[in-house]
């Protein structure tokens, strides 16, 4: 969409609620497109063919594997190389397997029986949540055979249908789905894939109504009441404007704030996915929406930290501000705390640290001493939050505690997050999410190093209470550090000061991008999903990527972070 048009589009959808009231212009959304009388059509990436006449068991289970690519029709041709029964209720997408190498198949020593040996990269559930695998990992299926009118079919086999990586891009949208902050402040994204095939809009739509990934349940919110369903198994686009017709229970004590949050939360779900400008809601007729309410919050989409990064310099904390090292204006000297892994709210109004030794945290601000406001052992960097609550963990024998501190607050009054889940990992870093739904965890267990992503759940005050049980990030070798990189990405890495490190850009669908390698890697930042804010710090200077390379800032300093 050119930008002048987008521009006009996002003025439009301002003064008209009816058509939009915040319109996502980035994310891992991938566009389908399609023509205005066929909106939902999908020209299918594979046609596969059906079962060959006289095929042995093993010929019959590798086709049905490749018939799995033909999502047109209901999954026909992939039906056909099963039993009657079986192919009535066989359900292929709830469960797909993505898989590297070619699959094994193997006849068992029972009549009949066979299993599918799988090297799997993923598994994509019924919702679209994608989970990677560890790398290796493999997965066994076992199916039973039958006679079909003298023709081996399947009779037994788990829902589902299995993918190889190779062919996972061609025939999977990769569509990130939006709810609310507890606040309303932010939309958080849910990243999730759907086969690409005729219906994917209504799908979108009916997995949005179904609600967050666990890992984001009780920690984001919805507009829609629960039980809200589409009413029809599809969403006609007209013109550019979906028509999304909902269940009667959409309007149970609906209030006209509710119904405007209602419609906002499907603009930014569906803005740009095949060609849709505006939304409609309908419910047996179009849903009034009434004159915009004054509580109705526009929610950030990308929340700006800017391009400014806080260091340290000379054991003081610094500014990082266009390729130069420069002092903060008021700030009273820290050097007397031997201040390490500094941080900063996006507003630049506070900053906190820890001392050399990781006892102590403290919190400082223009104008005023930096005070002591957290003591224990090995605390992570802070991080602060969106309200600028600092967050922070320490360990407590032999265990990782979760500690959130309110402004102006000491750890008297903070509060200690319930994660049960955490057991005996050990926490090395802990970041809160711009929108601060989310927390971004690097854990050591057994000395194996886990990236973890849970969600954050508030009291109506906003007072932080627990974090879910986690989202696992998979990733090849090593990993000590990862900072976030916008809403939807992540860059982790490896840290030595004489070791090669190969930092990994991580995208909450799954995706991974690797860097450029660089030695002795002691820490790194980003400002978002950009190439160009992406930092590293190794050998004593700042290093900055460019393209695929890293280039030396020749700037002396250390820990340096983005606000956040």
């Amino acid at each position: 969409m050119p930008a002048a048009v987008l521009a006009a589009l996002v003025a439009l959808c301002l003064l008209v609620l009816g058509g939009c009231s915040a319109i996502p212009t980035k994310g891992p959304v991938g566009v389908i497109a399609a023509t205005e009388a066929e909106a939902d059509a999908v020209t299918p990436a594979f046609d596969p063919e059906g079962p060959a006449p006289g095929a042995t068991p093993e010929r019959i289970l590798r086709d049905f594997i490749t018939a799995g690519t033909g999502a047109s029709d209901g999954y026909s041709v992939a039906r056909q190389f099963l039993t009657p029964e079986l192919a009535q209720s066989w359900q292929p997408e709830e469960r797909i397997v993505l898989f590297r190498s070619d699959p094994r198949v193997e006849k068992r020593e029972a009549e009949g029986v066979y299993q599918i040996q799988l090297e799997t990269t993923g598994t994509i559930d019924a919702r679209g949540v994608r989970t990677n695998s560890p790398v290796p990992a493999t997965e066994t299926l076992g199916v039973r055979m039958a006679q079909v009118d003298g023709e081996w079919r399947i009779g037994e086999i788990p829902d589902g249908i299995m993918l190889a990586q190779s062919s996972a891009r061609d025939l999977l949208l990769s569509h990130s789905l939006y709810f609310y902050s507890s606040n309303y402040r932010y939309w958080v994204p849910d990243a999730r894939w759907f086969v690409r095939r005729t219906g994917v809009t209504a799908r979108i739509v009916g997995a949005m109504l179904a609600g967050p990934a666990p890992y984001l349940q009780g920690s984001v919110t919805s507009a829609f009441p629960e039980g809200v369903t589409l009413a029809r198994d599809s969403v006609p686009i007209t013109s550019g404007t979906a028509s999304v017709e909902l269940s009667s229970e959409v309007l149970e004590n609906a209030t006209s704030l509710g119904l405007q949050q209602m419609n906002q939360q499907l603009q930014a779900n569906l803005l740009g996915l095949n060609d849709v400008t505006s939304v409609e809601m309908t419910s047996g007729q179009p849903i009034e929406l009434g004159d915009p309410s004054p509580e109705l919050i526009v929610p950030e989409l990308a929340p700006d930290v800017g391009g400014e990064q806080v260091a340290i310099a000379g054991n003081e904390l610094v500014r990082v501000r266009n390729g130069a090292v420069v002092p903060i204006e008021g700030l009273p000297s820290v050097a007397g705390s031997q201040p390490r892994d500094p941080a900063t709210s996006v507003s630049g109004s506070a900053y906190a640290f820890v001392n050399a030794a990781r006892t102590t945290l403290f919190v400082t601000a223009p104008g005023s001493e930096a005070r002591a406001v957290a003591k224990g052992s090995a605390l992570t960097q802070p991080s602060f939050d969106p309200d600028n609550w600092v967050w922070t963990t320490r360990a407590v024998r032999e265990r990782s505690e979760v500690l959130a501190i309110p402004p102006g607050g000491t750890e008297a009054n903070a509060s200690v997050l319930a994660a049960g889940w955490l057991g005996d990992r050990k926490v090395k870093e802990l970041r809160i999410s711009r929108d601060g739904s989310r927390a971004l965890m690097v854990t050591d267990r057994d000395g194996v190093g886990e990236v973890l992503l849970a969600g954050i759940t508030r009291s109506t005050e906003g007072v932080p209470q627990s974090l879910t049980t986690p989202l696992s990030l998979p990733t090849d070798g090593t990993i000590d550090t990862a900072k976030w990189a916008g809403q939807s990405a992540i860059v982790a890495s490896s840290t030595g000061a004489n070791e090669e490190a190969t930092p990994v850009i991580l995208q909450l669908n799954g995706e991974q991008e690797t860097m450029a390698a660089l030695d002795g890697v002691l820490g790194i930042s980003a400002g978002s999903d950009a190439e160009d804010t992406f930092y590293a710090q190794a050998g004593g200077t700042l290093y900055r990527r460019i393209g695929n390379s890293w280039v030396d800032e020749q700037l002396a300093v250390v820990d340096p972070a983005f606000p956040g």
